[in-house]
């Protein structure tokens, strides 16, 4: 609809005709839901029994909402290594720890939502530099045991600088050099060492961090194996040459983990003698 309308409104014709419906539009958006950007919308989504209105910005994240709710990009596909999530999950929970879930790169909270509708009882850590993003993200997220963070993630706590090329939101670029926003940057060491191994187990870490997953996969390999289960959207195609994704893979390899696709997003998934 939305290019439907940009295409008839390019037109002084159009532009005259199309004001009274967008002066119409615009007050029944306001009456729906005050206080409301016109540049934004809220869109209701389910997963299993769990409902969600979204809050979110008009035609630039509906694609993130669609991916998490109606690709399913986020669960494993059918098969060994689906059920050896859901049996690692259900172990977790039975041993009377919480199953810890880190979501690196949550952008809205898109994937937030689903994480907490298809594991009820995980404790999720939300990862989001973007100060935009955190503003929706916090919003969807009132209500949830979801830890926030405004920050960055790489292999080690510091600085880094936060730039985007006109990609709406769901294309910042983390970087150690160069302009853009100063962001905190927190290594994974220390967001584990805020979830005491008393009460937290590692359970499933989400890594789409536009290119930045080649700092965050240069870790501790044994630190990153504690997760059974990692998701992680490459981004080779976005950042040509610079072998963004190659960490991951090394990482994957060297530790003989499973491998996995669903959508864009790879599952590495640990070997488990069940399997």
């Amino acid at each position: 609809m939305d290019v439907t309308i940009s295409t008839f409104t390019q037109s002084t014709f159009g532009r005259i005709i199309y004001r009274p419906f967008q002066i119409v539009l615009h007050l029944t958006r306001r009456l729906a839901h005050p206080g409301l950007p016109v540049d934004h919308k809220i869109t209701r989504v389910s997963y299993g029994k769990r409902k969600f209105n979204i809050k979110h910005r008009r035609w630039s994240d509906e694609c993130i909402i669609d991916e998490c709710f109606r690709d399913l990009q986020y669960d494993l596909p059918p098969g060994a290594q689906g059920r050896l999530a859901d049996q690692l999950y259900r172990k977790i929970v039975d041993s009377g720890k919480i199953p810890l879930i880190i979501d690196c790169g949550s952008n809205i909270g898109a994937s937030v939502l689903w994480f907490t509708a298809r594991y009820p009882e995980a404790h999720i850590v939300a990862i989001e530099p973007a100060p935009d993003n955190f503003a929706l993200l916090r919003h969807n997220c009132i209500g949830l045991d979801v830890d926030l963070r405004n920050v960055g993630i790489g292999a080690i706590n510091g600085k880094a600088h936060l730039s985007m090329e006109d990609r709406k939101g769901w294309g910042y670029e983390t970087n150690f050099v160069g302009d853009g926003l100063s962001i905190e940057i927190l290594s994974l060491k220390t967001i584990l060492a805020s979830k005491p191994a008393s009460s937290y187990s590692p359970f499933l870490l989400k890594v789409d961090i536009e290119g930045a997953e080649k700092f965050l996969f240069s870790s501790d390999h044994n630190l990153l194996n504690q997760f059974p289960v990692i998701l992680m959207e490459p981004h080779d195609s976005t950042f040509p040459g610079q072998g963004t994704s190659l960490e991951f893979f090394r990482f994957h390899a060297e530790t003989r983990r499973e491998f996995s696709m669903n959508s864009r997003t790879i599952a590495s998934v640990a070997l488990h003698p069940g399997l």
